[in-house]
């Protein structure tokens, strides 16, 4: 049996719901937006909630549905933009790590090789 008002998602539910965005008393008191920590406790507990009830399984099939739906729209050219901005992001990374290194005192050289049997 099919709930009575227009199907979730469809034009008629948007215009409902913009019709009716601001017009109860929690939404002029601010709701989630005056109180940010208000959205993330309820986000955990959904979070919480989704994963016990459909456990891993879940996430892996909305995520390869996900991934498949970015890759029809975007095609492999998306992939291979993202992936040479993540290599030069790395690379910046790793050349500041390296100066950060270098402005440090150096470190005394080690020694190589086994300890000598009686030292002096």
């Amino acid at each position: 049996m099919a709930k009575p008002g227009p199907e979730p998602g469809s034009e008629g539910a948007k215009r409902i719901a913009e019709a009716h965005r601001g017009s109860h008393d929690h939404d002029q008191q601010g709701g989630f937006a005056a109180k940010p920590s208000l959205a993330r406790e309820a986000g955990r507990k959904g979070g919480e909630t989704v994963k016990s009830r459909y456990g891993p399984v879940f996430y892996q099939s909305i995520g390869k549905k996900g991934g498949e739906t970015v890759k029809r729209e975007r095609g492999p050219e998306f992939y291979a933009e993202i992936g040479r901005k993540g290599g030069e992001m790395r690379g910046i990374r790793a050349a500041e790590r390296r100066g950060a290194e270098a402005s440090k005192e150096p470190a005394a050289p080690r020694k190589r090789g086994r300890p000598a049997k009686n030292p002096k």
